[in-house]
């Protein structure tokens, strides 16, 4: 992810301090890098620590391709001659330039935050803006402390609205993110159950994810609230400029919802003179909120209801590698539900829901665990087992967290398959002629895999 975003010495003063100031007088770096595969002269070279690497072993590296500056933690790393500047935080140094490059632009600046659905969501509403201006957004999930200011020093003077997508999973991540993104518009998808191992409860996650609603209502931002969600739609009273939408209840943004036979949605809205009416590409009741929200976005920014019809109905998610967002495949004989990007249980709730409206002789559902809920894991994996049990003929399961979840229950059409290739034997053994097959599961259980061997094994 490379930029093209300029500082000059002066600016490296008012970002950095009188630590800057003894920086060469004339000196303007151009592109801000953290990685020495793609880094260009001229670039200054952030040199972040992560889990399993640390950008100080490539300093060196940096230099030799001509880095302008280089930003460490350790200024014993650095060859002399090169140009460096020390700081106590090289994480808090990038999101630093993000932050300044951010307030060189007056334009409409979306944040999108929630348990989830934000990538989707991010994407079909970057994909509706993007019909009638010039739109930066977030690349695949790079939603954290590191891939949010590399988006943001992407912004060009070109761009004319920005859609960016903001994750966490530790207390107060939304908040040093949204103080970097600095959004004029935000929109939580939900509350839901994620990344318990450190919000702990759905009352923690509330706290985390409102504070971009914080933030909104501190800068006199627009708040684009789901009131279909309890925990959100309390938030409305509190603003003074607020849009609200939502499929189920009565809102401000609330298209009436139908399903054809394979459930793609079609969404028909009235709301003063903004009328259309659109079927989508995509699959599944995710794929309707996350429409939803994208009308709610294109109301606020006056985008006009053709130009929002049409981009409804042509947007198709970005490819990806094997794994998908609620992707309808044909396979061996069966629909393929391929929604193994990633899963929580809010998220496996809404999978299962769309498995049942799918008309179908047998429903196979093959889940893997959930990951990152941390003492509520044995619960809600017993708790999505009970409602797989309903919701589909047959259940497969996969993980540890699911095997331990099984032993606890008497579900007698809920299969464990110890590896991705017993998975693969089971749903052989079971399908049927016009079955659909759901697949889903957390991105550390890889359970494309599955879908892979099927493939393999079908010649398809």
């Amino acid at each position: 992810m490379t930029n093209t975003a300029t500082f000059t010495q002066p600016e490296l003063v008012t970002m950095f301090g009188p630590a800057a100031a003894s920086l060469p007088t004339d000196l303007t770096i151009t592109g801000i890098s953290t990685d020495t595969r793609t880094l260009i002269a001229g670039n200054a070279f952030i040199a972040l620590r992560g889990e399993r690497f640390d950008g100080h072993d490539k300093i060196d590296e940096a230099v030799r391709k001509g880095a302008g500056l280089v930003l460490t933690e350790d200024l014993s790393k650095v060859p002399p001659g090169a140009t460096a500047l020390a700081c106590g935080s090289t994480l808090h140094a990038l999101g630093t330039f993000a932050w300044f490059h951010r307030r060189r632009f007056s334009i409409p600046v979306v944040a999108i935050a929630g348990a989830a659905g934000k990538t989707s969501t991010k994407d079909v509403v970057a994909h509706v803006l993007a019909s009638t201006m010039s739109v930066l957004k977030t690349e695949a999930n790079y939603n954290n402390q590191v891939g949010t200011p590399l988006t943001l020093l992407q912004l060009t003077h070109e761009h004319e609205a920005a859609v960016i997508e903001i994750g966490t999973n530790e207390p107060g991540e939304i908040e040093i993110l949204c103080a970097m993104v600095q959004p004029t518009h935000g929109l939580i998808t939900n509350i839901g159950k994620e990344h318990l191992e450190k919000l702990v409860d759905l009352d923690g996650v509330e706290k985390e994810e409102t504070a971009l609603f914080d933030y909104l209502r501190d800068h006199h931002g627009v708040a684009l609230v789901n009131v279909d969600d309890d925990r959100l739609a309390k938030y409305v009273p509190t603003f003074t400029r607020a849009i609200t939408f939502g499929v189920e209840s009565g809102a401000e943004i609330h298209p009436t919802v139908a399903f054809d036979s394979e459930v793609r949605p079609s969404l028909h809205i009235v709301h003063g003179s903004y009328t259309l009416r659109t079927q989508l590409r995509t699959h599944g009741l995710a794929s309707a909120y996350n429409a939803t929200c994208a009308l709610a976005v294109a109301w606020a920014l006056h985008v006009p209801a053709a130009h929002v019809q049409h981009a409804l109905s042509t947007y198709e998610p970005p490819t990806s590698h094997g794994y998908g967002r609620m992707r309808v495949q044909r396979l061996s004989g069966m629909t393929v539900l391929n929604d193994c990007y990633n899963a929580n249980p809010e998220s496996m709730i809404m999978a299962l829901r769309t498995l049942q409206k799918f008309p179908a002789h047998k429903r196979i559902a093959v889940l893997g665990d959930m990951r990152e809920l941390g003492a509520a894991a044995e619960e809600e994996h017993m708790h999505i087992l009970n409602d797989a049990h309903q919701q589909a003929d047959i259940v497969i399961v996969m993980g540890d967290e699911f095997r331990r979840a099984l032993e606890r229950l008497d579900l007698p059409h809920v299969i464990y398959a110890a590896n991705m290739h017993a998975c693969r034997d089971h749903i052989l053994e079971v399908r049927a002629d016009d079955s659909v097959l759901l697949v889903k599961g957390s991105r550390g259980m890889a359970m494309e895999q599955v879908i892979d061997l099927l493939s393999e094994g079908s010649g398809e």
